[in-house]
């Protein structure tokens, strides 16, 4: 009971942002019981929120060893690597990742930023482009929205309708904006459900 409550106060820490306390939760579950990998992932993560890099890549390396079939692993492991500027391993543990999950859209996604980062600018665009295909994103394709732009348009009292967020843009800002990440993160370790 113990180990679950430590875990516990650990997530909840982690929503509260105190990510030094999520540590010690954590790192007394790892304590209690070394062989759940969840512990040291999560742990791994508030490090990598508390700029301790090296320490969470202890925790990632883990993660890997415990499920060296889970891409997840490889794919948070990768995300770490680039983070610390080392594009090559952030390649080869994306590569992995896809090897194992070859329907992983942000996997390709992330390969292609770090392919883009070692100037490898062909590959990094079918990366891309595998990304894109697999979210159903057709960039050179016109929408509707494009089509009746070009059309003369009725005059009515509507008001405009709101504009929404294009999956690319989306995408972007998972990857590019602290607040978004730590959402898509969140939306993760829910389970893929949004917080109501």
């Amino acid at each position: 009971m113990n180990l679950n409550r430590e875990y516990a106060k650990g997530m909840a820490k982690v929503k509260e942002n105190d990510f030094l306390s999520a540590i010690e939760h954590f790192t007394a579950a790892i304590e209690l019981d070394p062989s759940n990998v969840e512990y040291y992932a999560e742990r791994g993560v508030a490090y990598i929120n508390t700029n301790q890099y090296e320490l969470s890549m202890f925790d990632m390396n883990i993660c890997v060893d415990m499920e060296p079939n889970n891409s997840y692993r490889y794919s948070c492991r990768a995300f770490l690597k680039s983070r610390m500027g080392d594009a090559d391993g952030a390649i080869s543990d994306y590569e992995k990742a896809i090897m194992l999950d070859p329907e992983d859209a942000i996997a390709y996604n992330n390969l292609g930023l770090a392919q883009e980062q070692k100037g490898y600018h062909k590959k990094a665009q079918k990366s891309f482009d595998q990304s894109n295909e697999l979210i159903g994103y057709k960039p050179n394709r016109l929408d509707n929205s494009e089509i009746t732009a070009n059309k003369p348009q009725a005059i009515t009292n509507q008001q405009p309708k709101e504009i929404q967020p294009t999956k690319s843009s989306v995408a972007k800002d998972v990857f590019t904006k602290k607040s978004s990440f730590r959402e898509f993160l969140s939306f993760i370790k829910n389970g893929f459900k949004l917080k109501s």
